[in-house]
């Protein structure tokens, strides 16, 4: 869209010379958007009333720009083109729906009879004939458009589908049925919508205290969208239905949209936390490294210091023999065989022990409390 940059005091200019709904026709904004932008520029606009007594020169009072204005002096207006009838400022929805409303070639008038009708009608018409003779007659291999409405609304509502299933081909969208063969169903951006129209029917209160409740027609047809809470539905009222389509199309283009945004943000999302997991799990699996390295180091350093106790021993005990002049044979085998038990035991060496092994090491080192019992 083209747009043109004027300083403060232009558009204070412009304002003063122009009603805003003339401004409006010129430039891609409504006439609320106007003053929301003059507000935010602090430019005065001419009070409500204004335009008339100056149409009949009668006195008028002009408000004067406040030149200490300390904001920004350059305003981007966009200007309008010719036959395009959206305001930048409008909500998303009323933007797409004048998009849709202004393409020329977009089928958004309801014609009075079917015209090449679309397969999806063909169907559904062919079905319901079927169905006079059938009342029970079903065909679950072909795809038809849910219709629930009296008979003498059966024609309005197949050309209004007609016309809105065509105008969802128009602008790229299909149908097909779901994973569990229900539909067929709208399919944008990959997103789902079931689709239906019936009729409004009107609830009459019973006459006896014990009679249920009966439903009348009323003709008010309404187009529903997905289901349960996430429903939406369009029907007549002021505007009737065959005028609303390219508002529902804008509306379900734009629910896609964000479906698809929600999505997008919570496969991110997963990946994150994917992530966040992994590092956690890896995070944890060091940490149990660490605890079991750090535990062998602690309990190394007390069986090292415990071998270095028992060989102490040892030579205390050969020294005393010594000294005694009792150093026998059978002393020198137990000798021998105590700096054995302390080689198996020590951290450093690690002898291998024919009848001991690494548990009895642990055994030794730290060994089973047994629980004391009471006992009468």
């Amino acid at each position: 869209m083209t747009t043109i940059e004027l300083t403060r005091k232009e558009v204070y200019d412009l304002v003063w010379s122009n009603t805003l709904s003339k401004l409006s026709h010129e430039y891609a904004l409504s006439t609320e958007g106007i003053k929301k932008l003059c507000k935010e520029f602090e430019i005065p606009i001419p009070e409500n009333g204004y335009w008339s007594k100056f149409k009949y020169n009668k006195k008028v009072r002009i408000k004067k720009l406040n030149n200490s204005f300390k904001g920004e002096n350059k305003i981007s207006l966009p200007i309008r083109e010719v036959g395009n009838s959206v305001n930048i400022d409008q909500k998303p929805l009323t933007i797409l729906t004048k998009q849709i409303e202004s393409d020329p070639k977009a089928p958004l008038i309801v014609p009075e009879k079917l015209i090449k009708p679309d397969i999806l009608i063909q169907n559904t018409k062919e079905i319901h004939s079927k169905r006079k003779k059938e009342p029970y007659y079903r065909d679950e291999k072909i795809d038809r458009i849910g219709i629930y409405v009296e008979e003498v609304n059966y024609n309005r509502a197949l050309l209004i589908m007609d016309t809105f299933i065509k105008l969802l081909r128009y602008r790229g969208h299909s149908f097909k049925r779901d994973r569990n063969n229900r539909g067929p169903h709208i399919i944008i951006k990959e997103i789902e919508f079931p689709f239906q129209i019936r009729e409004v029917q009107k609830r009459i209160p019973p006459v006896k205290q014990y009679d249920t409740s009966t439903f009348a027609p009323t003709g008010i047809l309404l187009i529903k969208i997905g289901e349960s809470y996430r429903a939406i539905e369009w029907k007549d009222g002021r505007i009737k239905l065959e005028n609303q389509l390219a508002k529902i199309v804008a509306k379900l283009e734009l629910e896609a949209d964000k479906e698809v945004l929600w999505k997008e943000e919570c496969r991110l999302h997963a990946i994150q936390r994917a992530e966040e997991e992994k590092i956690e799990k890896e995070f944890k699996a060091r940490k149990e490294k660490e605890i079991v390295k750090t535990k062998k180091l602690f309990s190394d350093a007390e069986k090292f210091d415990k071998a270095t106790i028992y060989r102490n021993f040892i030579v205390a005990a050969e020294q005393k023999a010594i000294n005694e002049n009792i150093l026998t044979e059978q002393l020198k085998d137990w000798i021998k065989w105590a700096n054995e038990k302390a080689d198996w035991f020590d951290p450093f060496i690690n002898k291998e022990d024919e009848l001991l092994n690494d548990n009895d090491r642990e055994e030794f080192h730290k060994p089973k409390q047994s629980s004391n019992y009471y006992r009468f």
